[in-house]
């Protein structure tokens, strides 16, 4: 009976995390929009990172995140701030962005790109940054553990 208790109680605290808004689809942040315009694969070194090769079974992708300010507080920008994170826990953090830091003010749009390094076999990767903001990844630039 303790076993079944563990396993629901489990389930229950899976739903309260607030679902991932789908690959291309616009999520609400502080002060604004996002949305992710795309997912693309990244070759074996990324310029800037010490051009070290992706870890056996990992691969890097290049996230092209949109910001868009609504309010007149606009957004702070940190690329510090946001990581992919996967299904069962692990994150993994920004490598790589063409924009470090940044405030877009009312009205502006702010396009960066993030590089990470992710398992080649994750499930469910979502670009989490400050605030609630959560956006699905989709699964298309996964090669399923094929070698390189």
């Amino acid at each position: 009976m303790l076993g079944l208790g563990g396993v629901l109680g489990g389930v229950a605290l899976a739903q309260d995390e607030v679902p991932s808004t789908p690959l291309g689809a616009v999520a609400p942040v502080a002060g604004g929009l996002a949305r992710i315009n795309g997912v693309l694969p990244v070759g074996e070194t990324v310029p800037g990172t010490g051009n070290q090769a992706a870890e056996d079974g990992t691969h890097r992708v290049r996230v092209l995140l949109e910001l868009t300010a609504l309010e007149p507080g606009g957004i702070g920008f940190r690329a510090d701030d946001w990581a992919v994170e996967r299904l069962g826990g692990g994150e993994s953090p920004v490598l790589q962005a063409s924009v470090t830091e940044t405030s877009v003010r009312q009205g502006d749009v702010l396009l960066t790109e993030l590089v990470f390094e992710v398992p080649d076999r994750a499930l469910e990767l979502t670009l989490e940054g400050a605030g609630d903001a959560r956006l699905s990844l989709g699964s298309d630039h996964h090669r399923g553990g094929d070698p390189r």
